[in-house]
């Protein structure tokens, strides 16, 4: 017998279901037959999958979801919030600090900039991070728009040829030398 419980936008299907059940795929499958929409909702959203307070990772999903359930089994359905990551939790404690030391001596000022830091922190931290794309898809070109103060030119860009005094910027064609050592 195993316990399904689901969180967040999915207990709109119900809160917990005992099934039995010989592993998680096998109760997972018996609710989509059952529950209308379910499966369209698992599949468009990213979930975070623990059995029994042990989580199962994007690399052992398949094996963790085919494998045998202990008797009693709880397997929770949590949904990941979209950008969440670790990334402003210094700047919310920070933030929150700040609050209250400048609450606690009259400071507040800091008490202002106190609650931006928090509310900075919790807004990098609900953030997406932007894709990026992808060094090798650009055909040798590099990005030089903060690189550095030289302007740089990627391998295949064409090379201007000015005539008389020129008041431009200017593209670098060899930023170094190298050398080898032939037998």
């Amino acid at each position: 017998m195993a316990t399904v419980k689901f969180y967040g936008n999915l207990k709109q299907y119900g809160d917990k279901y005992k099934i039995n059940a010989d592993t998680a795929a096998e109760a997972l499958n018996c609710l989509y037959l059952q529950i209308i929409g379910l499966k369209e909702d698992i599949k468009k959203g990213y979930f975070r999958v623990r059995i029994n307070k042990k989580d199962i990772s994007d690399k052992t999903l398949h094996f963790g979801l085919k494998s045998q359930l202990p008797h009693n089994s709880v397997i929770h359905i949590v949904p990941v919030t979209a950008g969440a990551k670790s990334g402003g939790i210094f700047g919310v404690i920070a933030g929150v600090a700040m609050v209250a030391v400048g609450a606690w001596t009259g400071q507040y000022w800091l008490v202002g900039m106190g609650i931006g830091m928090a509310v900075g922190g919790t807004a990098m931290m609900l953030t997406k991070t932007p894709k990026m794309k992808n060094a090798s898809n650009d055909e040798g070109k590099k990005s030089t728009s903060f690189s550095n103060l030289d302007n740089t030119a990627a391998q295949g860009s064409p090379v201007p040829l000015p005539y008389g005094e020129i008041m431009v910027g200017s593209m670098v064609e060899s930023v170094g030398v190298e050398t080898m050592d032939v037998e």
